[in-house]
């Protein structure tokens, strides 16, 4: 399965952490898609002729409600013809998004401060899907206790992607520094996979390679439990497809809405579904779920906030941004608050 990246804890600017999620609110009721035809279609469009979205994502737990949306129809109800295309990495869907090869990427805050810090772009997040909580971690062989113990062993990881943000992370809460450690760079399935094989004396992946890693003797010496809020991933999209087509958007999101309430609320109908995008067996994909806070609406609401009082969300885009200048993954540092358009949440 693959996954994205986000950030270390920034010394006490992390404190604020990236995207912070607020408690959803089970009981509320579910959005109402909107009947009006996308931009550019005549009345009663989205009802005979669906509108075509082309959607990039990694293969990743948090992605659970579109996995279900996808399966269960919501996107068709919604007058929709949404295609999925996987990516190895959260971080690949950008430049095919920037493109125009994509309609909308599913990926990381950082991922993003990243792909405009680096160049002129449009893309911006117009809502959370999910934080990681436990599902992005640091795995290591036997004997190796804590991450002061990797000093001079090995570690696969992926340079300049979240888990790469998570290793710097613990690095500096145990002290060490990269020159400590022997840096070989992966993919987080890839990595997960070299642990797995012995090749690798740790290494920094996500689910579901974290409970492969355990099952097969490994431990888990640092997670993003750790650095709650930080590892985030949004709907992105770029400001010309978002105004030329706000309402597919605006649809796709509450189809998403849709799917996190049978999660939440039929769980035992949910948990297969996911499994078979994953490729993982119930029991893995309830393991996974416990690492990881997915959102809904309700849960957008609060973390974007309101024009007059913005939430969470904006002080968690600043630390991605600053952690990015810090690490010189960017040759310019971008306005948070440029990043983000919730017009279609608020």
């Amino acid at each position: 399965m693959n996954r994205r990246t986000v950030v270390l804890e920034l010394g006490a600017a992390l404190a604020c952490l990236l995207l912070s999620p607020g408690c959803s609110k089970k009981d509320e009721p579910a959005r109402e898609m909107p009947a009006a035809a996308a931009p550019g279609e005549k009345p009663g469009a989205a009802a005979n002729a669906p509108v075509k979205l082309t959607v990039g994502h990694d293969l990743w737990i948090g992605y659970a409600g579109v996995f279900i949306a996808n399966e269960l129809g919501l996107f068709k109800q919604a007058g929709l013809d949404v295609e999925l295309k996987p990516f190895s990495n959260p971080g690949d869907t950008l430049p095919a998004l920037a493109a125009g090869k994509l309609d909308i990427g599913l990926t990381t805050l950082q991922n993003l401060a990243v792909l405009s810090g680096n160049g002129d772009t449009d893309v911006v997040a117009i809502a959370l899907i999910d934080s990681s909580n436990g599902a992005d971690a640091v795995v290591a062989k036997e004997g190796v206790a804590s991450m002061a113990d990797l000093k001079g062993k090995t570690v696969a990881l992926t340079l300049g992607e979240v888990n790469h943000m998570l290793f710097l992370a613990g690095l500096k809460k145990s002290g060490l520094s990269t020159d400590d450690v022997k840096v070989t760079s992966m993919s987080a399935d890839d990595a997960g996979a070299a642990f797995v094989a012995g090749k690798v004396d740790a290494a920094v992946t996500w689910e579901p390679w974290i409970t492969k890693a355990t099952k097969g003797g490994g431990r888990v010496i640092f997670s993003s439990a750790s650095v709650p809020d930080t590892i985030m991933d949004a709907v992105a999209v770029r400001r010309a497809r978002l105004a030329e087509s706000g309402d597919a958007c605006s649809r796709f999101i509450g189809a998403i809405d849709q799917g996190v309430r049978v999660l939440r609320g039929e769980p035992d109908k949910a948990i297969p579904i996911i499994g078979k995008y994953l490729n993982a067996p119930p029991e893995d994909v309830k393991g996974m779920l416990g690492g990881d806070k997915i959102y809904d609406l309700a849960d957008n609401k609060q973390l974007f906030g309101t024009a007059e009082k913005a939430g969470p969300v904006y002080a968690s885009m600043k630390a991605v941004v600053d952690f990015a200048v810090e690490s010189k993954l960017v040759k310019k540092a971008p306005a948070p608050e440029s990043l983000l358009d919730p017009r279609l949440v608020r």
